[in-house]
């Protein structure tokens, strides 16, 4: 273990237990292996030039039913109506309790400068910047993970930058990783591909996309954290409606059934069930973690702690609108193809597109606790620094 110290505490980059280990090479092998055996046994052809690290550069087949598009709104509607109503009738009974303020460190202020200047860089054509205008996404994105990480500093006195620099560092490589894996299972459903990039140089076009893909996870765990330290927010959801059987072995299996048969059905009706992309890696990951006996995002709900669900989904659902927003007017961009309901785009995204960032932001934890370290304490951890 190599320790490293910073301001007085020692951290270590600490291999992976033999546990998560196991656990990780399998979900990669059913992630990798479900969807083209589900191709296999329905007889058809695998996608064109499948491939391990795929940069989709071909749009899909978008298309617009307007009755599904109402069924769709109206079960998002519904899923999502019982939290609106938890907040506004607990809202007001929900104390805020003030935290110790720490003054907004310098460099917060830093990030905020470099955030603003590469909005710019971004969102211009300037002729000296034309050669790199290609490549402004980290730029945006690091500039995000310090700001967020300055925002919890100030108001918790704790972030990830100053507190946990060999967790943060862990997160970029396996959020790299945990995208380029996304990318992979696009080319079954081909959602979204990319725009305005001319891959002349392999070597850099991929380091590119790796290094804009490490960004993925620091930023949504960044915000979970800061949206954590706001008692307001998570008040309300911290004593609801229990699920006392959410942790018992049944419903891991049962989780990890559905997750694998959403994975294989995705290489047999990927434009019937492309939404099966964003839900069953997350099933399969819960489901692996409740029959090991492992805490999982939903192990709180046993006692109506619906909190780091919530928070998780909303991070997420931020994150998005950042990279919605940023993505619009950006030299080098994706675009959606989304069947059924590819309209009323906000940005790029079509409006309902955007229900898809909520189980994403329960994947990320999900994923941070699967391969690093339990992330949901966290929750816990702020209430307490909260109350001190």
């Amino acid at each position: 273990m190599l320790p490293i110290s910073t301001r007085g505490y020692s951290f270590y980059f600490i291999p992976m237990s033999s546990t998560k280990v196991i656990n990780g090479s399998i979900l990669i092998f059913l992630l990798l292996g479900l969807p083209p055996l589900g191709i296999a046994l329905s007889g058809q052809a695998l996608p064109h030039d499948l491939t391990l690290l795929a940069i989709p550069l071909q749009s899909g087949d978008p298309s617009l039913s307007w009755p599904i598009f109402g069924l769709l709104a109206l079960l998002i509607s519904a899923t999502v109506a019982p939290f609106l109503w938890r907040y506004r009738k607990t809202r007001s009974h929900s104390p805020c309790k003030s935290t110790s303020a720490k003054e907004f460190p310098w460099w917060g202020w830093m990030a905020v400068g470099w955030t603003t200047f590469a909005s710019i860089l971004a969102w211009t054509r300037f002729s000296w910047f034309q050669e790199w205008q290609p490549y402004t996404f980290p730029l945006l994105w690091l500039g995000y993970i310090a700001v967020i990480n300055a925002l919890c500093f100030s108001r918790t006195g704790r972030c990830m930058i100053t507190h946990q620099p060999a967790f943060l560092f862990k997160l970029f490589l396996l959020s790299a990783g945990f995208w380029w894996t996304f990318e992979y299972l696009n080319q079954y459903v081909q959602n979204w591909h990319y725009v305005g990039l001319v891959p002349t140089q392999p070597l850099l076009t991929y380091s590119w996309f790796t290094l804009s893909f490490s960004t993925v996870l620091p930023a949504v765990l960044g915000t979970y954290e800061y949206l954590s330290s706001f008692s307001w927010i998570r008040a309300p959801f911290e004593n609801w409606r229990a699920i006392s059987s959410v942790n018992e072995s049944h419903n891991g299996w049962l989780m990890f059934s559905l997750g694998c048969f959403g994975l294989l059905m995705i290489g047999i009706w990927p434009t019937l069930l492309y939404s099966l992309l964003w839900v069953s890696p997350l099933l399969i990951m819960v489901g692996i973690q409740i029959i090991r006996r492992v805490p999982t995002l939903l192990s709180p709900l046993a006692k109506g702690n619906w909190s780091p669900v919530v928070l998780s989904a909303l991070a997420a659902l931020v994150c998005g609108g950042f990279w919605e927003m940023w993505n619009a007017h950006s030299l080098v961009h994706w675009e959606y193809s989304i069947p059924y309901v590819h309209a009323l785009p906000m940005g790029e995204m079509p409006i309902l597109g955007y229900a898809g960032y909520l189980p994403f932001g329960m994947e990320c934890l999900t994923v941070a606790a699967f391969f690093l370290e339990n992330p949901f304490r966290r929750v816990e951890t702020y209430a307490e620094t909260l109350a001190s």
